[in-house]
């Protein structure tokens, strides 16, 4: 067995890892990634036919880290608008770009080129090792280092480093095997995506539209195809997978309306189950999680990955200011402040989100009257949109150097 020491050890090279590694590009931190899916690979989150909504703010820090540019355009669809509505009630509210005085509220990528920017910056990195496939075995942790034992291609290999970073998902082993604690609220609904052809152009508009079962979402991509997130009950999925496409469209049809005309084909159907996550505390003795792994929520309003994106970033910014005082990057000094600094965020997006779900797949009367009434008032005064653009576009609160545009390679040097 080979040992070698690291400043950072990022278990999960998806695009939570991998965009870690890029955000530490120019501040010389030494880095492996453990990965346990070959890139290429159909199984590969980052590589699937799937697609990630992407907020303004998170251009923003794809921007700092030089990633944005190198997305294929032709894989990107802006978001102008965006049409939140209730259905069978009359409560609507329309959002718009101009609203908040931006080229785009924010961005419908598929995951392929995204994850292709990431692994092509990731190549570029001299000090950085990806140990792709490679599967954790076995880890230890003292006072000093964190030890893991990787398989990787029939062999064992030792990894050390000063902090390790689990970004392996929702489900990941690691994070049991550790001790975290996780907290689950299942919403008793699986969420079927798919690729939707409208009989009208979306015209650069996402709808939002909740039903007695949970939110249907239509987003849109490029030749004016849309991306269906539709939460349905778990006893009816099964049914609506196994539908012919003629008769599973117009279910879907009788959900969302017409407001994009007659729907006329669809993709590949996939599900996922629908809950909410959080683990007690996000660090422990040399280890952090991000993304996934700390939390998931449930995918109305397109919250999870740009939170999971806003660990990286901050947690990034708190790593180049100790690596550049020569601090000890896995100190619990260390790890606290970032705890400190990520836990408002994402308190607020999980209750937010959470909230949302409740209300508006509520059967009682006096709810639904308030969640309409609550629509119309937004939608009239443009000081409560700005309170939802600023939520739904990852500008709340506080925000880190790269979703200010500022490179952590400007970082101060130590006095």
């Amino acid at each position: 067995m080979t040992k070698k020491p690291y400043d950072l050890i990022i278990v999960g090279g998806g695009m939570a890892g991998a965009s870690l590694a890029c955000a530490l590009a120019d501040t010389g931190i030494h880095m492996a990634i453990i990965e346990a899916v070959p890139w290429q690979s159909d199984q590969q989150p980052s590589y699937d036919v799937r697609t990630i909504s992407l907020s303004h703010g998170s251009r923003l820090i794809y921007e700092s880290m030089g990633i944005w540019p190198q997305i294929d355009n032709d894989a990107v669809c802006p978001i102008h608008r965006i049409h939140v509505s209730d259905r069978g009630y009359p409560g609507i509210v329309h959002l718009d770009r101009k609203d908040a005085a931006v080229e785009a509220l924010g961005y419908v990528i598929e995951n392929r080129a995204l994850g292709a920017a990431l692994m092509a910056r990731l190549e570029t990195l001299e000090h950085v090792d990806v140990l792709c496939p490679a599967m954790v075995s076995d880890v230890d942790v003292d006072e000093n280092f964190a030890t893991l034992i990787c398989t990787m291609d029939s062999e064992d290999i030792t990894v050390v480093g000063k902090l390790v970073v689990i970004a392996d998902g929702g489900r990941s082993g690691l994070r049991e095997k550790l001790g975290f604690q996780s907290m689950t609220d299942d919403y008793c609904q699986t969420a079927i995506v798919c690729n939707v052809t409208p009989g009208k152009s979306h015209q650069h508009c996402a709808y939002e539209r909740f039903t007695p079962s949970g939110p249907l979402a239509m987003l849109p991509m490029n030749e004016d195809h849309c991306w269906c997130v539709w939460a349905v009950n778990h006893e009816d999925v099964e049914g609506l997978i196994a539908l012919p496409e003629d008769q599973f469209l117009g279910r879907l049809q009788q959900q969302f309306g017409d407001r994009l005309g007659r729907l006329s084909r669809a993709g590949k159907r996939y599900t996922f189950p629908l809950a909410r996550s959080r683990v007690e505390a996000y660090t422990g003795r040399r280890v952090v999680l991000v993304g996934n792994a700390a939390h998931t929520v449930h995918p109305v309003a397109a919250q999870g990955f740009n939170l999971g994106l806003r660990d990286v970033a901050w947690l990034a910014e708190v790593l180049a200011f100790a690596c550049g005082r020569q601090q000890d990057p896995g100190s619990s000094d260390i790890l606290q402040q970032y705890e400190k600094i990520r836990d408002r965020d994402t308190q607020q997006v999980t209750g937010f989100t959470h909230g949302m779900i409740k209300i508006f797949t509520s059967r009682l009367m006096p709810v639904i009257a308030a969640r309409n009434l609550g629509l119309l008032v937004t939608d009239m005064f443009p000081e409560l949109k700005q309170v939802l653009l600023k939520r739904t576009m990852g500008l709340a609160g506080r925000q880190s150097r790269l979703a200010r545009g500022l490179e952590l390679r400007e970082l101060p040097p130590k006095q």
